[in-house]
């Protein structure tokens, strides 16, 4: 399993990747997803709960970041992509050994 920090990284990357903005705050990056933003803090604290098979992603955005609905669509996109990229990268240094 991927760390926090790993985590963190890869979602910003992510969303960056997916042309979201990527600004820096008092609280780290912070990924911009219109009107509202979540930042360093908020992924840290979905971490590891939001990559739990049939988690409910907006359920944990809203318990650690209240009031930001335009967020929910483009992070299950963005986290269905980390573990997508992250189960691939380990079968790939799996097989490699």
């Amino acid at each position: 399993m991927m760390t926090q920090d790993e985590f963190v990284d890869a979602i910003v990357t992510t969303a960056r990747s997916r042309g979201y903005s990527i600004e820096n705050s008092r609280n780290g990056r912070q990924i911009d997803f219109g009107r509202k933003k979540l930042h360093e803090g908020h992924l840290s604290l979905l971490y590891p709960d939001i990559l739990a098979e049939g988690a409910h992603i907006p359920s944990l955005i809203e318990a650690v970041a209240p009031g930001r609905p335009c967020s929910h669509k483009p992070m299950r996109e963005i986290v269905a992509t980390v573990k997508t990229v992250w189960e691939t990268q380990q079968s790939d240094r799996t097989r490699l050994r």
